[in-house]
């Protein structure tokens, strides 16, 4: 009894001090003014085809995303790779592997790029190209770790190292994620909550923002050519907070339905809902659905999702595969699938 009462104590605590921590960053709306946005979009099969209601539900590789508590709550070691299409025929890719410490906890490494192709060099004398041809890069390394604090009380953190290039410039970040979930006796309810991207302004730097300068164009006879470098902006992470629920709502032999409801607060846009549900028969065939962004302010240009999922068990290793369908305004509604080998 006593365990439990401080576990809550934890949880209101750990609470507190998040919405305290995120407070003054979320005072307003700034949509458009955080660098690294790629950060911010979805990962993972299962947790995007339920409407990103995720935070207290991850329980596989994207936990590194959504929230690195979840990371302790796989069941053994495994690997997963994701892809998605998104704009103009760009990839977003994810790779991580989780290895299991046993009571030490969990261990974990992951990497997210964008393949964006190739793109042609164009100038203002030469709108068609000028011949040459230059390769974007978004980047982000992560090493998390997460453990059971008691038997119901998981936390974790990740530390990352984030990239973005353009041409001859780049800009370079670290973040670091911190994340909870505590899950009750009553039909498997779960309370997760996390920070996500909290960490360093990220500005442009390279040659292209090189200039030879003449300080004083009246003054004869000095150095018309000192070296100097345009001034480029910092800008923030798109730093994440969420909270949310998981239930077990139905659970009977052969059938599973599970609730989830997430409210995010993100310091670039405005505070919004995702609700997600799921539908699992026999531990092996699973539907999924659901909603983003519900009563967001803004408009916003993703709304329902679906996907499905498949899990297999066959001599030491177990397979799970998902497909996730998100629509969206601007693009050919998105499709994504997740390969996980559990080991």
């Amino acid at each position: 009894m006593n365990l439990l009462k401080n576990t809550y104590k934890i949880s209101a605590l750990t609470l507190i001090t998040l919405i305290g921590f995120v407070g003054e960053s979320f005072a307003q709306d700034k949509v458009g003014s955080t660098a690294a946005q790629f950060l911010g979009i979805t990962s993972g099969a299962r947790g995007s085809a339920m409407g990103s209601a995720y935070v207290a539900l991850s329980d596989d590789a994207s936990g590194m995303y959504w929230n690195p508590a979840g990371i302790s709550r796989t069941s053994n070691s495994l690997v997963s790779f994701s892809n998605m299409n998104w704009f103009v025929d760009t990839q977003i890719q994810d790779a991580a592997v989780i290895i299991d410490g046993d009571e030490k906890g969990k261990f974990a490494l992951s990497v997210r790029g964008i393949n964006y192709g190739e793109i042609d060099v164009t100038t203002i004398e030469r709108p068609e190209g000028t011949g040459e041809r230059f390769t974007p890069k978004d980047l982000t390394l992560g090493f998390s770790y997460s453990r059971f604090v008691t038997e119901k009380f998981s936390i974790g953190a990740t530390a990352r190292y984030v990239q973005q290039k353009i041409w001859n410039e780049s800009a370079l970040g670290f973040a670091i994620d911190l994340g909870m979930i505590y899950t009750t006796d009553y039909r498997n309810l779960r309370i997760g909550m996390s920070i996500l991207n909290f960490g360093t302004d990220m500005s442009l730097k390279g040659d292209d923002l090189r200039r030879a300068i003449d300080i004083d164009e009246s003054i004869e006879g000095n150095n018309e050519r000192l070296e100097a470098f345009l001034g480029v902006k910092d800008w923030p992470m798109p730093l994440i907070f969420r909270v949310g629920i998981a239930m077990d709502v139905v659970e009977l032999e052969d059938h599973k339905v599970v609730f989830a409801l997430d409210a995010k607060h993100p310091n670039d846009n405005s505070e919004s809902l995702d609700v997600g549900i799921e539908y699992g028969f026999n531990n092996l065939v699973f539907l999924r659905g659901g909603y983003k962004s519900l009563f967001s302010s803004r408009t916003e240009d993703q709304s329902f999702t679906a996907g499905f999922g498949l899990e297999y068990e066959f001599s030491d290793l177990k397979a799970n595969l998902g497909a996730a369908y998100m629509t969206h305004e601007y693009l050919d509604n998105p499709l994504m699938w997740t390969i996980e080998i559990e080991f």
